[in-house]
C-alpha cells in the first residue's frame, strides 16, 4: 500500500447515490483472487455495451477522465454486498481517492484493509 498525504490529479464528478459494489464490480469478475486486472472492469456494465465496446459517453471513458485518480460521488458509495474486489478494481483502474458524503461501512472498512 502506498502511502499519501497529498493527492493532486483528474478528479472525475460522478453524482450518482447508491453506487453498490456490483456495480463498482460486477459479480462475473470476482472468480480471481488477485488484485491486478479488475481494473479493466471497473464499472463495467456503464463503460461497455453488450458487444463490450466502450461506451463513450461514460465518465470514465471520456479523454478527460481516463486517467482519474479522484473519484467524487453521492452518498452511500460502495453499498451493497461486501466485496474486497470493489476496491481493488478502483485502486487498479488508478483510482486513488474516493469523494463522497458518505460510505457503506463494509466498504469504508475494506478500502482501509486494502489499501
Amino acid at each position: 500500500m502506498d502511502k499519501f498525504t497529498t493527492l493532486t490529479g483528474v478528479a472525475a464528478p460522478l453524482p450518482q447515490i447508491n453506487v453498490d459494489t456490483d456495480m463498482i464490480i460486477p459479480k462475473q469478475f470476482l472468480k480471481t483472487i488477485k488484485r491486478t486486472g479488475l481494473g479493466r472492469n471497473l464499472f463495467h456494465e456503464m463503460r461497455y455495451d453488450h458487444n463490450d465496446r466502450e461506451i463513450e459517453d461514460f465518465l470514465l471513458n471520456r479523454p478527460a477522465y481516463r486517467n482519474a485518480q479522484i473519484l467524487v460521488t453521492g452518498e452511500n458509495f460502495g453499498c451493497g454486498s461486501s466485496r474486497e474486489h470493489a476496491p481493488w478494481a478502483l485502486l487498479d483502474f488508478g483510482i486513488r481517492c474516493v469523494i463522497a458524503p458518505s460510505f457503506a461501512d463494509i466498504f469504508y472498512n475494506n478500502c482501509f484493509k486494502n489499501g
